[in-house]
């Protein structure tokens, strides 16, 4: 696995698309919406969301502006995932933001990706600034998987000391799991920067994978800059081979040979206040 939006599509757990639609099904009614809507989608990955779930949920939309920070993703999208109403861009809004975006977008959308983001003050603001008064946003976050977990103590043993440090991924992550209540806690943060939070959700679901390597597999695709970007190919081939120990104490094994783990979501929806 080499980090490439072929990997990481084809890794990908169908759950979290269909855990994405259900979660638009019930939200989108209850916005209002216009032609001349332009909505952003943070974190937008190969495109394959964006295209096949997003937008033709949207029941009013101009255009989608689907962004990453990751290059090689939105090449893919661009060529795999192309509409007339979708814009691939890369960009980190943490870094900068274009003048003429400021209070451009009606909707505001991230899919499991704004827990990778380490600076949420400065992400926010960002947030903020980009959204019209009255615009909504929602969010879902991974607030807890075992991804961390098993790469942690994969980082204890002294063959991967030089590979995986535990420090880089933990900084990876932003959302404090210390939090006695981290759905209020996050409510409140957000609230700071005129986001109003008007439904949320904090719940614990099991996502299936095929087998331990295909876990493994969107592990590197997700976070190959972290953690496997100095591993050499027999380096990673050793790696899942004593990986699959230590992955099974995290989840248990399904009667059809498939392996499921213990996520925790946190879905965030509300308005920018006027």
């Amino acid at each position: 696995m080499d980090g490439t939006a072929e990997d990481y599509e084809n890794s990908y757990p169908k759950f979290l698309d269909r855990y994405v639609s259900s979660s638009l099904d019930l939200l989108f009614p209850t916005m209002e919406w216009s032609d001349e809507d332009i909505v952003l989608d943070i974190g937008c990955g190969p495109g394959k969301t964006t295209k096949n779930i997003l937008l033709p949920k949207c029941p009013k939309v101009k255009k989608i502006v689907a962004i990453d920070i990751v290059p090689n993703y939105i090449e893919y999208a661009r060529k795999t995932y192309f509409d007339q109403k979708i814009e691939y861009k890369t960009q980190d809004i943490i870094q900068r933001i274009d003048l003429k975006e400021i209070g451009k977008y009606d909707k505001v959308l991230s899919f499991y990706a704004l827990h990778f983001v380490n600076d949420f003050k400065t992400l926010f603001s960002a947030v903020s600034s980009l959204m019209k008064p009255g615009g909504y946003f929602f969010f879902v976050l991974i607030t807890k998987c075992p991804m961390f977990s098993i790469v942690r103590e994969l980082s204890t043993h002294q063959e991967w000391m030089k590979y995986i440090k535990t420090d880089e991924i933990l900084a990876s992550f932003a959302l404090n799991q210390s939090c006695k209540d981290l759905e209020t806690e996050f409510n409140n943060y957000l609230s700071k920067f005129n986001l109003k939070v008007t439904k949320s959700k904090l719940e614990v679901k099991d996502v299936t994978f095929s087998d331990e390597k295909n876990f493994l597999d969107i592990t590197f695709s997700v976070l190959p800059k972290v953690i496997f970007e100095k591993m050499e190919p027999e380096v990673k081939h050793r790696l899942l081979k004593q990986a699959k120990p230590i992955m099974l104490k995290y989840g248990f094994r399904e009667s059809d040979g498939q392996i499921s783990y213990p996520y925790e979501f946190l879905q965030v929806f509300g308005v920018k206040q006027m």
